[in-house]
């Protein structure tokens, strides 16, 4: 089977799907997870679609941390080329669109739990 990068290209079915193969600054994973979540949007915007159910740009951008469109564009542009979300049509004229986590966006939610118990253990006001 060939394989990429150390990796197989293919998954099974207990296996999220793998990001696309893409150039990394480190073999280290935790930078590699930082290359793709190491801004300060990215994990807002995981974290309003996976617990707040927001679906379309509008919800994003009405979330509580006023995120900048443009910004939220280039997020969402590329948590779908990583595969986190998918885009959907919901509305034919115009064409309008919704963002559904994937199984591999799903996987993210432990790690935001985590970080949610941190942020109430250790900076609650």
């Amino acid at each position: 089977m060939p394989k990429t990068r150390g990796h197989q290209t293919s998954t099974t079915a207990a296996a999220a799907p793998r990001p696309p193969v893409r150039a990394f600054r480190s073999s280290c994973p935790i930078a590699r997870t930082l290359d793709l979540f190491g801004d300060k949007w990215t994990l807002v915007i995981m974290r309003d679609a996976l617990f707040f159910d927001c679906r379309t740009f509008a919800d994003f951008a009405n979330c509580s941390e006023k995120i900048p469109t443009n910004l939220l564009a280039e997020r969402l542009k590329r948590l779908v080329l990583i595969g986190m979300l998918e885009k959907v049509p919901y509305q034919a004229k115009p064409v309008r669109y919704e963002y559904r986590p994937t199984p591999l966006g799903h996987s993210l939610q432990p790690v935001l739990k985590e970080i949610l118990k941190f942020g109430q253990t250790h900076l609650s006001d």
